[in-house]
């Protein structure tokens, strides 16, 4: 198909069409845009939409300026379009190496598009795609998505020395409980055809966990199928990485996440409740930590932020979703 030559042209197309060069965009312009780099990415997008949004229709287009990316929810007051991620709002479904030609072509496709809200998520305050949305019609804003952030890049030990005296204290102490105990680390980098073998790991360690009980974890829910998917699509460009605590030659906690050059985002992390002495998940988030900076991790994004992860993270990212009402 030919390329239209004005500005202001955007085409319908699959996402497959666009789907190695949306990636490599999303790469280029994720540090100066405040897009996730991991979660804006194929990977991420679409086994979210596929799990948690089957029935939606695509809408997917292209121009010269980039891509934009986005799903149609039927809801009782008209069509909502939102980003392939409607569930947790990380990914950006605006793509491009220029936001402001960008917006301006998508300010010419609205007008094509039968919607009663456009939301755009992912979007960080301080960054020129969030200002160049504005434009696109008068918006209100959700809650920000907060996500923390554990900052390797001097290293592991400059990272251990910024915890608080009491929680390096509280690692070390975990740290004897499970050597002492016989506990082992398992540390993999699954390939495609390993995957399956490792979900079912994961799933008979879910099975022993608090999630369980109260239908949280990945047994027999969509995260679960969600989470299946999108290890399969990490694995398939080598940034897969999981953790398993052994004991006795059983599994009895994992930690589950992708690398992407130099930032890794974890994904789940579980263990088997029957063992509250040991402090399983203190244990493989240390050895986790550690093991990314020796691999040159600089930046581990920890994921929505709760509690327990402040004593781990240096800092809070955060992003917005605009809410954009169709002008009539």
């Amino acid at each position: 198909m030919r390329w239209n030559s004005a500005r202001n042209f955007m085409e319908n197309c699959l996402f497959t069409d666009i789907e190695t060069s949306f990636d490599k965009t999303v790469a280029h312009v994720a540090t100066e845009q405040g897009i996730d780099p991991i979660c804006s990415t194929s990977h991420w997008i679409v086994p979210v939409a596929d799990s948690f949004s089957g029935q939606a229709l695509h809408r997917v287009f292209r121009s010269r300026a980039g891509y934009v990316a986005l799903i149609e929810h039927e809801t009782p007051n008209g069509p909502v379009l939102s980003s392939f991620d409607a569930v947790w709002g990380f990914a950006t479904p605006f793509i491009g190496v220029d936001p402001t030609a960008l917006v301006l072509d998508v300010a010419d496709l609205l007008p094509r598009l039968d919607f009663y809200a456009l939301t755009v998520s992912g979007l960080d305050p301080v960054s020129p795609l969030f200002d160049e949305v504005q434009q696109l019609g008068p918006a209100g804003f959700t809650d920000t998505a907060d996500r923390c952030i554990a900052d390797l890049s001097e290293g592991f030990g400059p990272w251990i020395d910024r915890r608080s005296t009491r929680f390096r204290r509280s690692l070390r102490a975990a740290a004897n409980r499970c050597e002492s105990a016989g506990i082992t680390i398992e540390t993999l980098r699954p390939a495609v055809d390993d995957v399956t073998q490792v979900f079912d790991r994961l799933l008979a360690v879910e099975k022993t966990s608090w999630k369980t009980d109260v239908a949280s974890g990945l047994v027999d829910t969509d995260l679960g199928v969600f989470t299946l998917a999108m290890a399969h699509s990490f694995a398939d460009v080598g940034a897969l990485r999981v953790q398993f605590a052994r004991l006795d030659g059983t599994d009895v906690g994992y930690v589950i996440g992708a690398r992407i050059d130099d930032r890794y985002r974890g994904f789940q992390h579980s263990f088997n409740q029957n063992f509250p002495e040991l402090s399983i998940g203190k244990l493989l988030q240390f050895h986790t930590i550690a093991a990314l900076a020796n691999e040159g991790v600089t930046i581990y994004d920890m994921g929505m932020h709760m509690a327990y992860k402040e004593s781990y993270a240096d800092r809070i990212e955060s992003t917005v979703t605009a809410i954009i009402p169709k002008r009539t």
